[in-house]
């Protein structure tokens, strides 16, 4: 692995620790100052605002990076990305200002309404700061992208924590982003001055830059379902506190990996722009990535997993403790995600974004089809809902992710054998957190606890100790 990708990686990591706290320190405060109908009205806004921004990643700007050309040919590929970008994300715009109208016009969901009209402006501040840091990308300058979120973040919070503090409520979600994304493009404007030729249409760039780009549309709207079929049946069919306790749920749940893991996502496409279909080398690289975040993520999952209640409690209040089960599923479900996370921008970054999309749809109508039973059958049971939707989710993650493998002409029984310790741990901690669902004791925790870590010693730095060193290496590299 190149020392740009490791260094790159390092900016990655700090400063996701960094954003990440900082965002954490907000949630945290947050959760005491709000109740569950504002979470509740945020749940509802993103449905719309996820839609919203699923239609706007079109890949216009992962067509730019593993575009292969001369600098002259990457510079009339950039301009008209930048041209594709203000005009898409001005389009939607507007889309989500009349989505946000009709909110508060049409419905009594007015929080909802106005969270989403204020998000609405980070839309055409984005647009600015897409070429920039798609540049940035190119050159493997992830230091400064990394800054440009860490102030991003700490604008955001510092709009959602005044607003909270000032009695505003929920619609404290919609000043943080729009203040975070002012912040960020100032600062990429001053590191990275883009200068475009902006009405300057090349119709035959702009079409094979859209042809790319629908495929990962299409790839982007099913996502989106996906994401969001949950949140938009479980506002269906559940009422509003019982939607807040779900978002809430999913925010603390998916914290290890919000924080630890995903901000690695736009290096890794990047990193996987560079290779060809049929490549095994890929599969070598990608596999260190999945030990460097295993050696990150296990301990802490089982900490979690263990100890969700007194966590809940202690961090965010005892009022929260009614959802403790469900955060535990979830920190068990993206326990698995976090494993296959390397592999998961695979298809797209070699140049098969179809097949992604093809995939993503067919999970999205398999949710719709499950979801809609359990609401039914399963009326106010949030439990059987989730469960469905991890279950149901992790065989179609499964399914891409060996598609993926394949592309890069390695076989399944290489998969078994080069992942077998990730598999292992996996497998105990799903078994731990069932165990643990009725176990109170402190000393019963404690050593389930330890013989975990033990195991995990083991086989990290006993068996298979050969790729630890080489994940600790890159990690340790870092100047």
């Amino acid at each position: 692995m190149s020392s740009n990708v490791v260094k790159a990686g390092k900016a990655v990591l700090i400063g996701s620790f960094i954003s990440r706290g900082i965002s954490a320190l907000s949630s945290i405060i947050l959760a005491r100052l709000l109740f569950e109908s504002d979470y509740g009205a945020l749940v509802i806004a993103t449905i719309f605002t996820g839609l919203i921004g699923q239609i706007g990643g079109m890949g216009y700007e992962i067509y730019f990076l593993q575009f292969k050309g001369n600098d002259e040919d990457k510079r009339k590929v950039l301009d008209q990305v930048f041209n594709l970008r203000l005009a898409t994300n001005a389009i939607l715009f507007i889309a989500q200002l009349l989505i946000g109208g009709g909110l508060i016009l049409l419905t009594d969901d007015r929080m909802s309404g106005r969270i989403i009209l204020m998000m609405a402006f980070s839309l055409l501040l984005e647009g600015f700061n897409a070429p920039n840091e798609v540049l940035l990308k190119s050159k493997f300058d992830f230091k400064k992208i990394t800054i440009g979120n860490i102030l991003k973040e700490l604008a955001s919070t510092t709009g959602k924590v005044g607003g909270a503090f000032l009695g505003i409520g929920g619609l404290c979600f919609g000043i943080g982003p729009v203040l975070g994304s002012f912040t960020r493009m100032v600062y990429l404007l001053n590191v990275q001055k883009y200068r475009p030729e902006r009405f300057n249409w090349n119709k035959p760039v702009i079409r094979d830059i859209f042809n790319f780009g629908k495929h990962v549309l299409f790839g982007s709207a099913a996502m989106f379902a996906v994401q969001q079929i949950d949140r938009i049946l479980l506002s269906l069919f559940f009422p509003k506190n019982v939607v807040g306790q779900y978002g809430f749920a999913w925010g603390v749940g998916a914290a290890p990996f919000t924080y630890l893991v995903s901000p690695q996502q736009q290096l890794i496409m990047t990193y996987t722009t560079r290779f060809r279909s049929g490549d095994s080398m890929i599969y070598d690289k990608l596999l260190v990535i999945q030990r460097i975040i295993g050696l990150l993520i296990f301990p802490v999952m089982i900490f979690m997993v263990v100890y969700t209640d007194e966590i809940i409690s202690f961090v965010y209040s005892d009022r929260w403790l009614h959802v403790s089960q469900i955060v535990k599923l979830l920190l068990i479900y993206y326990s698995v995600i976090s494993l296959l996370f390397p592999f998961s921008s695979l298809l797209t970054g070699l140049g098969y974004p179809q097949i992604t999309s093809k995939i993503a749809l067919m999970k999205a109508g398999v949710l719709v089809l499950i979801l809609l039973c359990i609401a039914n059958f399963q009326k106010g049971e949030l439990i059987p809902y989730v469960m469905a939707f991890c279950i149901t989710s992790l065989f179609f993650d499964f399914t891409k992710f060996v598609i993926g493998i394949k592309k890069t002409s390695v076989s399944i029984g290489q998969i078994i054998s080069s992942e077998k310790y990730e598999i292992l741990l996996v497998l105990l901690l799903v078994s731990i957190g069932f165990i643990t669902l009725n176990i109170s004791s402190q000393s019963i925790k404690a050593l389930i606890v330890g013989i975990y870590l033990l195991i995990f010693s083991l086989l990290y730095g006993v068996l298979d100790i050969e790729k630890s060193k080489n994940a600790l290496r890159i990690i340790l590299s870092y100047r």
